[in-house]
């Protein structure tokens, strides 16, 4: 009778006991894990590295694009001109394909009290809390209102939003292409105040294609730390 009730209570208290162990991973051991298939999915997922496959790099289920390919709707962030200062330089030759009428001054306005006052002020007078905390100088130039604002070329001004220029950062990974060209004809507005001159609504501007010109050796940015080379499209 009492082996009885001992093997009774060790079975009772073995089996929770054994569980717990089991379930505990050590080194290259997962334990037991329950519905597995909840953790390693039975069909292929695309950026899985679960199943090896000898013909893809790195064993990954998904293929790599084919290079210089661009996906769908993302086109406009193919910018020709790099990040250097022959890059700069022609930038001054590349062109806005988004007009400067009201609503995208408007949304332009909205963009930058989000992303561009805290330096350079509301006014563009370089006077945002980060350039009077004197954390970081304000630029040589003194405001928006300057001969060099409203002399710069747009195209620098894009090429300064994409890759950035000084202690000024990449605004790539916040702005896309459209929202930055919006942005540079905000800037411009208050540069020249009641002078500046608003597109019309219906204005006819050059296509994407035509601005991004004949240049092959083209650059994505949608990498604000740097930029990753296509060959040709």
């Amino acid at each position: 009778m009492k082996l009885n009730n001992i093997l009774k209570y060790g079975i009772i208290l073995g089996i929770p006991a054994l569980s717990m162990v089991s379930c505990v991973s050590s080194g290259d051991n997962p334990g037991i894990e329950y519905a597995p298939n909840m953790y390693i999915s039975q069909a292929y997922e695309p950026f899985s590295q679960e199943k090896k496959f000898d013909n893809n790099p790195n064993g990954m289920t998904m293929r790599m694009p084919v290079k210089g390919t661009v996906a769908r709707g993302q086109a406009s962030f193919i910018y020709p001109n790099p990040n250097t200062g022959d890059g700069y330089a022609i930038s001054a030759d590349y062109k806005p394909w988004i007009a400067a009428t009201e609503d995208n001054v408007a949304e332009g306005e909205r963009l930058y009290n989000i992303y561009c006052w805290s330096c350079h002020g509301k006014k563009g007078k370089n006077d945002g809390p980060i350039f009077k905390s004197k954390k970081i100088p304000a630029p040589s130039w003194p405001d928006y209102q300057s001969d060099y604002i409203k002399e710069l070329p747009v195209g620098k001004a894009y090429h300064t939003v994409t890759y950035g220029k000084g202690l000024m950062g990449s605004h790539a990974f916040m702005l896309n292409p459209e929202e930055r060209w919006k942005v540079i004809h905000y800037v411009k507005s208050l540069a020249f105040g009641d002078a500046f001159t608003y597109a019309e609504p219906n204005a006819n501007l050059i296509s994407l294609d035509e601005a991004m010109g004949t240049n092959n050796n083209t650059s994505l940015d949608s990498q604000a730390t740097g930029t990753v080379e296509l060959e040709t499209l």
